[in-house]
């Protein structure tokens, strides 16, 4: 009996060994991939980046419920990826290479606008909650419906589905339609609190009262304007009527030279106009502007505010978030750098036009 219970024990103890050992190399698994996964840079090891892409750890977590893997990152820019190829944009100009060191880095920029559209994706679903908004999965297919009756055959856009993007409807619903609807929801809501207070035309109200009390309109423009001919004093340059907008072209052609005009909304804004002088070149005419500017909100800047308002976090080796700018980033600043004359020089890169 007491050799029996000894065998017991000591196959008791040999199963709790062999359990504890099971348990300790399956921790130290998990922690070597965590490590791969967040620690390690893009590009230092390509068999830890394919696995990286591979995992279901999350690369963003989006108001503590919305996990966005790096397996569901890859795929989007497997089907970014697939586009690109699909396509013979050497017809218009236009190239594609993926190849080379500098189109890896292009490549890399596209990965982190697909990851900020993932992001904000999420990010409107929890903001369109906190509004009461909700869209039911019927709501979901009406819009796939609507799209296919939009784009023309429905096989023939499964199709092309299929051939550009490696997706099927469901995806397209999930990833293109679905955030669509909240978005478009959350539209209304903006027109609504931004018609309900116009902070823009107040601003450029209060303009046009210093005017009419006789401040002088590089003051006014100095204190009132935004953008960038603000500390000018408001000063544009030389232009032909058809180099403006469309709002601004009747109004300043009739407009007598050196006295502020009336108030004028456009798409971007409200506008107060000056023509400092005039000229006519080879039977052209041509007018010096100054203008005081009070740009409208728009939809972007109100979903950066309330983007702003969502617990957003970037678990990525590569990318960080930028709260201010409610944006994910470039860690390193090399690629900050890459990024920045990317965007001022395309040089016809399709990367860049679609």
């Amino acid at each position: 009996m007491d050799i029996k219970k000894d065998v017991l024990q000591k196959v008791k103890v040999k199963w709790e060994t062999a359990a504890y050992a099971l348990l300790a190399v399956v921790v130290f698994v998990f922690a070597a991939s965590l490590i791969a996964v967040y620690a390690v840079p893009r590009g230092t090891y390509p068999l830890i980046e394919r696995f990286s892409k591979a995992t279901p750890y999350p690369v963003s977590i989006v108001g503590m419920k919305n996990f966005i893997s790096e397996r569901e990152l890859s795929g989007n820019m497997r089907s970014i990826r697939r586009f690109y190829e699909a396509q013979d944009f050497s017809q218009i100009g236009l190239r594609v290479d993926f190849s080379t060191e500098e189109g890896q880095k292009r490549f890399r920029i596209r990965e982190k606008e697909v990851l900020n559209k993932m992001i904000e994706d999420a990010a409107v679903v929890e903001i369109g909650k906190k509004y009461g908004i909700t869209i039911t999965q019927e709501m979901a297919r009406e819009g796939v419906r609507r799209s296919l009756d939009e784009y023309g055959n429905s096989d023939t856009v499964k199709q092309d589905l299929e051939r550009l993007y490696g997706w099927s409807l469901s995806d397209f619903e999930e990833k293109i339609v679905l955030p669509s609807l909240y978005e478009e929801k959350l539209q209304e809501v903006f027109a609504k609190e931004n018609e309900a207070s116009d902070v823009a035309k107040e601003k450029i109200q209060k303009a046009d009262q210093a005017l009419r009390d006789g401040k002088p309109f590089r003051e006014v423009a100095i204190e009132y304007s935004d953008g960038q001919t603000k500390e000018k004093g408001g000063e544009l340059g030389w232009f032909q009527i058809s180099d403006l907008t469309p709002e601004l072209q009747k109004p300043v052609s009739i407009q007598k030279v050196g006295a502020p005009g009336s108030i004028i909304e456009s798409a971007l804004g409200y506008h107060i106009v000056i023509i400092e002088e005039t000229k006519s070149e080879d039977g052209e005419m041509f007018y010096r502007l100054s203008q005081v500017f009070a740009r409208k909100a728009t939809f972007a800047d109100w979903m950066t505010e309330k983007m702003k308002g969502v617990s957003i976090f970037v678990l990525s080796p590569e990318y960080r978030w930028n709260a201010e700018e409610a944006r994910a980033e470039f860690r390193r600043q090399e690629m900050r750098e890459f990024e920045e004359e990317v965007y001022k020089n395309t040089n016809g890169d399709a990367l860049f036009f679609f």
